[in-house]
């Protein structure tokens, strides 16, 4: 008898081949905290990239200002 034997079937693979793939379904689950660093010119469009990706407006109160 081998003292590594497991009686149940596992659900899923284990081993390093799933390891990105362990770590992606655990960090979606659980979140995580990044720093994001955007830099550029005024009105290249840096927050209209960042409203972009994360599907939120950065600056809801802000007023844009048009030259008249």
């Amino acid at each position: 008898s081998n003292q590594y034997a497991s009686s149940e079937a596992t659900s899923s693979f284990v081993g390093f081949a799933n390891l990105p793939n362990q770590v992606h379904r655990k960090i979606a689950k659980r979140g995580f905290e990044f720093t994001l660093m955007v830099v550029g010119e005024s009105g290249l469009g840096k927050a209209t990239l960042i409203n972009s990706l994360f599907l939120t407006d950065l600056y809801p109160e802000r007023h844009i200002h048009t030259a008249q």
